[in-house]
C-alpha cells in the first residue's frame, strides 16, 4: 500500500467535512452544530498519512462555501471533486477536460486551505 498523496487526503477530508454539514442542513443535528472531523482509523485510509482532527461550526463551513468564487463554489457546494471530470464539463459547457480538472483541483485546494485558515485561527483563540 502506497501513502496518500495530498490531493487525496484534501478530497477525503472535504468529503468528510460536506457528509457531516450534510446532516445538520438535513435536521440529524441542529443548523448550528458543531462538526467533528476525526478520520477513521482504518488501514486503508491511514496509509502513511497524519489527519489531524477538526473541530468547526456547520454555519462558518456554509460562510467558507459561499465566500468562494464561481464557479470554485458549484464545484465544491455540487461534489463535483469526488465525481466523473466529465459530469462537471456536461454541466458547465466547458470542452477541455485538463481546463475542468484545473478547475476542480483549484476548488479543492482553496476550500482546503481556507478550513485549514479557520482551523488555525480557532486554534489560537482557544
Amino acid at each position: 500500500m502506497g501513502a496518500i498523496g495530498p490531493y487525496h487526503y484534501k478530497v477525503w477530508v472535504i468529503g468528510d467535512i460536506l457528509d457531516r454539514f450534510e446532516d445538520c442542513k438535513n435536521g440529524a443535528r441542529k443548523p448550528k452544530a458543531k462538526i467533528f472531523v476525526k478520520p477513521r482509523r482504518e488501514d486503508k485510509l491511514s496509509r502513511n498519512a497524519y489527519f489531524e482532527g477538526i473541530v468547526i461550526y456547520s454555519v462558518d463551513i456554509e460562510n467558507i462555501i459561499e465566500k468562494l468564487e464561481s464557479p470554485l463554489k458549484e464545484i465544491i457546494a455540487g461534489r463535483y471533486f469526488e465525481g466523473d471530470v466529465r459530469t462537471f464539463m456536461e454541466d458547465y459547457g466547458i470542452k477541455s477536460r485538463a481546463e475542468a480538472r484545473r478547475l476542480i483541483i483549484k476548488a479543492v485546494n482553496r476550500f482546503f486551505h481556507e478550513i485549514e485558515k479557520y482551523r488555525k485561527s480557532v486554534k489560537k483563540t482557544a
